[in-house]
């Protein structure tokens, strides 16, 4: 009714898929000869009814997002596999969507939605998260894919295809994907993406040999910023309408770097590494490994958890450095803290290449907690006579 009622408005459609349905052992919602549903109509499957009603022709053609949200907490194996394995709800050629979402963790039973070809000729951005399926790979022209497959691994020659045929993406995020083999072919340009998110560190190597991004060759600010996940890092570069984000611990970022940008060569000239919480691991060897990334920097924002890793490359870095900016604690800085500031900008100063700009590294929203930061920063710069070592241009 509630259906029938919104025409013609287009639909957003999301089905979760959980405990809350009468979904029995004598489930009777299967295909006749003619691959056509048929339901029980005296024990009905709340389940299948829920799916059967959304496929009538008035109603399919009004969906343009469908979301399906496999919620396995909640449900049983043996209940998705009656739920969702048995019955082929939709002929995909028959919707219009332009967006299909399937978030699936630990369950094969997608066939229903990707068994059978054509799909909808009108997709355009598809985001799977599940387990191994690799129909969808037929499709092309979409402008938007998110792939986060957890189980199983996928050809790169066949993902090497599928980027072929989707070689128009404006956004690509993959998460935990696992890749075997080799390409028979060389890399896809993807010249039209504007947004490239890698979840999975170790994938990069694969993909720099599958896909390349000329405009990350735009690319010219980069954050640095903790995860509480494996202490992990987030790398988030951003430039002239390209966005490139990558997770991986902190010691991998120069390789992975390297891989994914070596054809590209962007020039990054701001770099923020924001502070890590108490909880984070700075490993020892971190400033060796990922000080190829300041190498160009002009501006340098520096939380207080790196000085110290940093201190000795930060010495050694060309006279394009030319402004940096130091986290300053409202609680009072230690005296180590307040010494290394001092020694590095003093060390730059001897060695004619000073800053020509000393600041605070402004970190807080709260404007209490930055009146404190300043008064801090005011007090330690003015102690230090930080001006004598400082040559604004």
């Amino acid at each position: 009714m509630c259906l029938d009622r919104s025409r013609p408005v287009p639909l957003e459609v999301t089905v979760a898929v959980c405990d809350g349905g009468r979904l029995h052992a004598s489930c009777t919602c299967n295909k006749d000869k003619r691959e056509r549903l048929v339901p029980n109509e005296i024990d009905p499957c709340e389940w299948h009814f829920a799916f059967e009603s959304l496929v009538e022709a008035g109603r399919s053609k009004r969906i343009r997002t469908l979301n399906i949200l496999f919620n396995n907490r909640y449900t049983p194996i043996e209940r998705a596999l009656l739920g969702l394995g048995n019955c082929r709800f939709f002929d995909l050629s028959s919707f219009q969507f332009t967006t299909l979402e399937w978030t699936d963790r630990s369950t094969s039973y997608a066939n229903n939605l990707f068994s059978v070809p054509p799909f909808p000729p009108t997709l355009r951005s598809l985001s799977f998260k599940g387990s191994r399926h690799v129909q969808f790979m037929q499709l092309n022209n979409l402008t938007s894919f998110a792939f986060d497959n957890h189980y199983g691994k996928i050809s790169a020659e066949t993902f090497r295809t599928f980027m072929l045929n989707n070689r128009f993406l404006e956004t690509l995020s993959l998460g935990w994907t696992m890749l075997y083999g080799s390409p028979d072919g060389p890399p896809v340009d993807l010249s039209n993406l504007k947004s490239f998110s890698i979840g999975y560190a170790p994938l990069s190597e694969a993909l720099s040999t599958l896909v390349r991004v000329p405009a990350l060759h735009r690319l010219s600010s980069l954050r640095i910023s903790p995860t509480q996940v494996d202490y992990r890092v987030k790398f988030c570069a951003t430039g002239d309408g390209i966005v490139f984000t990558l997770g991986s611990d902190l010691p991998r970022v120069a390789n992975v770097w390297k891989d994914l940008t070596r054809y590209a060569k962007p020039t990054i000239h701001h770099v923020r590494l924001e502070n890590c919480s108490e909880e984070f691991y700075l490993p020892n060897n971190a400033g060796g490994t990922t000080i190829s990334l300041l190498a160009d920097a002009h501006t340098l924002e520096v939380g207080r958890s790196y000085l110290q890793t940093y201190l000795d490359d930060l010495k050694q870095l060309g006279s394009q450095l030319k402004a940096i900016r130091f986290e300053a604690p409202e609680k009072g800085w230690g005296r180590y803290l307040l010494d290394d500031i001092e020694d590095l900008v003093k060390c730059r100063f001897e060695q004619g290449r000073p800053f020509s700009l000393v600041e605070r590294m402004v970190v807080s929203e709260s404007e209490q907690v930055n009146r404190q930061q300043a008064d801090v920063w005011r007090s330690f710069y003015v102690d230090c006579c930080l001006d004598q070592y400082v040559r604004p241009e």
